[in-house]
């Protein structure tokens, strides 16, 4: 590496200054810096609204045959909330900081999670278009809000628009997290969302007193119950995780109680308590029976229920080589030492939405041997990983644009 910034690093730093994190972010700001860009690479460019102030920004390279179906690089312009007392650097200066080895670390909220996957994006497009090089299908980078807050008003609306269908498109490429010692990884499914809110409703009265049926006693049940399932979930992780690397969680359901809430001052017993739980149900888990399950652990305790994402359902993109994408997705990466090894995702990603309409989706970060930062404090990425991304991504979006019909 050398001191000399590369122009490509300047783009990225320059769209990690934008400041688009969550609850206020700076999507207009967000969007005419993309379609700036877009004009710089010679893209053609279209921005929407599903949902008024919350901008989809849509840039296209036009492929000769655009009867084709099209290739879909997926992106998501917000952050999450930053503490900034706990940063080194501020977390939107995008500080290049070099290192004892002789690269550099690019500090800044969004240096790992999806604002270098866009940036990527962008630097390896501009990669196709100077080259001269056709494609024969469209290609379309698509910027979309709030996946950090669950997509209600971002690929969740946009996937159900016009603007969507016209897009026509064959394949999907969507956000991963990097890779570690020197492996990459790939994304082919992820846990569903089932947060859930139980709430008790039960007798008051004095704190002095030994009230019956009170809306803890009704609720304590359900939390052990489900506290228990969590332990056990634990030790099955362990059981198939031996090394730490936490690579395989997503294949466990995860459960957290996030909010317990209930009374008003210490000498009253509460008539109405409530306990909210993050759950993510693995796909190897069925998610309808285990919603059955809470649902009866509700009625046996005389508890209310609540699915904050009833509508969510798994999503799961086969890992067939028979689809031509897939296969020339392993072929490309292939070519250059890559074997990607297959994840489920722990979380959720846009790519959810995407493959709800029968598209084939795989998460994909093309860096290794990065420390896993994204929504922490000092999230940075290297740069060398950085610009050597870019040229996996230019690789790859050039062959599945090329994929013969």
């Amino acid at each position: 590496m050398t001191g000399t910034e590369p122009a490509s690093v300047t783009h990225f730093r320059d769209f990690l200054k934008i400041r688009t994190e969550q609850p206020n972010p700076a999507y207009i700001e967000c969007a005419e810096f993309l379609v700036n860009q877009a004009k710089d690479i010679g893209l053609e460019s279209k921005v929407v609204e599903p949902v008024k102030g919350k901008p989809v920004v849509i840039l296209k390279l036009p492929g000769t045959n655009p009867s084709l179906k099209s290739v879909l690089l997926s992106c998501h312009t917000d952050v999450v909330p930053v503490f900034e007392e706990f940063w080194t650097y501020p977390p939107f200066a995008a500080e290049r900081v070099p290192t004892d080895d002789g690269d550099f670390k690019i500090y800044a909220r969004g240096a790992q999670d999806m604002k270098v996957t866009g940036s990527m994006y962008l630097e390896a497009l501009r990669n196709i278009v100077n080259s001269g090089k056709k494609l024969s299908r469209n290609v379309y980078a698509v910027f979309a809000p709030d996946e950090e807050i669950g997509s209600q008003d971002g690929m969740e609306t946009f996937v159900e628009t016009q603007d969507f269908r016209d897009l026509n498109v064959g394949f999907d490429l969507d956000e991963s997290g990097s890779g570690m010692k020197g492996k990459y990884i790939f994304l082919y499914a992820e846990r569903t969302t089932n947060q859930v809110v139980f709430t008790t409703h039960g007798n008051t009265g004095h704190g002095s007193q030994f009230i019956e049926g009170t809306a803890i006693e009704k609720m304590m049940p359900i939390v052990n119950t489900i506290l228990e399932r969590r332990e056990a979930n634990k030790k099955a992780l362990h059981a198939i995780e031996a090394d730490g690397s936490n690579i395989r969680s997503g294949e466990i359901t995860s459960i957290n109680l996030t909010e317990f809430n209930g009374g008003k001052q210490a000498n009253v017993v509460p008539a109405t308590y409530s306990a909210t739980f993050d759950i993510r149900v693995s796909p190897n888990d069925d998610l309808q029976h285990f919603r059955e399950w809470l649902s009866k652990l509700a009625k046996e305790n005389g508890a209310e229920m609540k699915l904050l994402s009833p509508d969510e359902d798994r999503t799961i993109t086969p890992v067939d080589r028979n689809n031509k994408f897939i296969d020339t997705f392993f072929t490309a990466l292939n070519k250059r030492g890559i074997e990607p090894i297959p994840i489920v995702c722990p979380g959720a990603t846009d790519a959810r939405y995407v493959r709800s309409k029968g598209v084939p989706a795989f998460g994909f970060c093309p860096m290794t041997n990065t420390p896993l930062l994204a929504h922490q404090h000092d999230e940075y990425v290297y740069e060398s990983q950085y610009l050597s991304g870019i040229g996996i991504y230019t690789d790859l979006i050039a062959a599945l644009a090329n994929v013969e019909e």
